[in-house]
Order: C-alpha cells, then structure tokens, then sequence
C-alpha cells in the first residue's frame, strides 16, 4: 500500500495479479458491482467490519481488467460526487473575481 493513497483502489497488498476496491458506502459498493457485471468483469467480494468507520466493502479485480475496473469505479464515484462549490452565489463570485484578476493581468500587460 502506498503512503499517500488518494483513491479507493489499490494493488492487493500480497498478490501482485490483483487490485482492491475499496468501499464505506454499501448502495456505491453494489453500483459498483453491478458496473462490473455489465462489463462483463469477473470479481471477489467481501464486507469487513472496521472499528472506526464501520462496515468496509472490499471488491477484488483481476489486474489484466485495472483500466475497465477503474472506468468503472470513477463513473459510480462520480454519480456520488458533490460541487466543489455547492453555494451557486458563492460559485459565481469565484468566477468573477477570477475574471477580474485576468483582466488585469492582461491590461497590466497590454500598457507595459
């Protein structure tokens, strides 16, 4: 295992031809098979219970499916994702201020 993992997969820790999936959600865990089955992707599945953050789903993959595998996994951690900025008034303002120093940028640049 890595470090600093920023992703809910990894390289099984003792056996290099597989990759694991990890899982807090269990209705992302069963999208997350269900978009295996539909890929036709063969898979493992167990449920573990963690004591600090309850049950943990862990799915095994075959690492010759890794590219699928993870298309799959970033479709259903996309349907679960939440705005980086959820405050629309507060989204557009960024947008702006962001503009507004690029435009300055280019007129500072324009009179040098």
């Amino acid at each position: 295992m890595a470090l600093l993992n920023l992703t809910n997969f990894d390289d099984h820790p003792t056996d290099p031809t597989w990759m694991v999936f990890r899982f807090g959600d269990r209705d992302m865990a069963r999208e997350f098979i269900a978009e295996l089955q539909a890929a036709g992707i063969a898979f493992e599945a167990e449920e573990e219970d963690d004591v600090q953050t309850g049950a943990v789903r862990l799915i095994g993959v075959k690492q010759r499916f890794r590219d699928a595998a993870v298309r799959a996994n970033y479709v259903v951690l996309g349907r679960y994702r939440q705005p980086f900025l959820s405050n629309t008034f507060l989204r557009w303002a960024l947008l702006a201020f962001v503009g507004l120093l690029v435009g300055l940028a280019v007129a500072g640049w324009l009179r040098s």
